[in-house]
């Protein structure tokens, strides 16, 4: 790769670094983050600190930046000097979000990243699962992984996942913009797609969240397989029978309500 004058530090492929330093797309990924004067932004991955800026002439109250590289860390400590900004040099897969944002509960608290494929997955989930400190995530992250997390059901749909199902449960997703990979460098193989994440309101505890994800992982284990086969058990025959539901379904084919509906009566069976 061509050095690059905007780049202090070579890229950590481990940490799936990819900066923006484009000004017209900085500024659209701002214009689609919902800030009020009662808003504290918390930022996953300051990078060089291109949409903190940003963020920071907007009308939020605090931005709570954080950063694993710790070189980027340091460099950010002393050439971004602004009163607005707090930066933190920590991995937002290990970060006590209760012990960071309880300051904060009167506040309107949003998560913003430009999320690396390696942490994107599991770091929804865990926001999905615990605390309702946020209520809004706004995340850039490749568009091949948008179309998994926003996939509905069909047939022969290889996007449509457990995952999707069970982001599509407790939040509504939303594509609001396409970023095209050569604004990012270093350039990624794909485009990258800016997701609004809605988190709803769910009678599942914490516990119940995680156990209903691992059930629905249990239903696509086997996509080319139908459910009953993925379930494994005399009592879902009865159940299908007795709703009426094809022997033959994929977990491909099914809604959301579909997975909540015997995900429900497995647990009162």
């Amino acid at each position: 790769m061509k050095k690059n004058t905007k780049i202090i530090f070579s890229p950590k492929k481990e940490l799936g670094q990819n900066f923006i330093f484009n000004d017209y797309y900085l500024n659209e990924i701002t214009k689609k983050i919902p800030i009020n004067e009662k808003t504290i932004i918390i930022e996953i991955g300051s990078g060089y600190g291109n949409l903190t800026k940003f963020l920071s002439n907007t009308k939020c109250k605090k931005i709570i930046s954080i950063e694993k590289d710790k070189k980027i860390f340091q460099w950010l400590k002393k050439n971004i000097k602004d009163k607005k900004i707090i930066f933190l040099n920590n991995d937002a897969l290990k970060i006590n979000w209760e012990k960071l944002c309880i300051s904060y509960i009167n506040f309107s608290l949003i998560i913003v990243g430009n999320l690396p494929y390696n942490i994107a997955n599991s770091l929804l989930i865990k926001l999905l699962i615990y605390k309702n400190f946020f209520s809004i995530f706004v995340f850039l992250v490749q568009k091949e992984l948008a179309e998994k997390w926003t996939s509905g059901p069909k047939k022969n749909n290889s996007k449509y996942s457990a995952l999707s199902v069970f982001i599509n449960c407790f939040s509504e997703i939303k594509k609001v913009l396409n970023i095209p990979k050569n604004i990012f460098i270093p350039k990624p193989k794909v485009d990258g797609t800016l997701l609004i994440i809605k988190k709803k309101d769910h009678k599942f505890d914490e516990k119940k969240k995680i156990f209903f994800l691992n059930f629905v992982k249990k239903c696509f284990f086997f996509r080319r397989k139908n459910i009953l086969k993925n379930l494994s058990s005399e009592k879902w025959k009865k159940f299908f029978l007795e709703r009426k539901y094809s022997f033959l379904l994929r977990p491909q084919e099914m809604d959301k309500e579909f997975y909540l509906e015997i995900f429900e009566f497995d647990n009162i069976n």
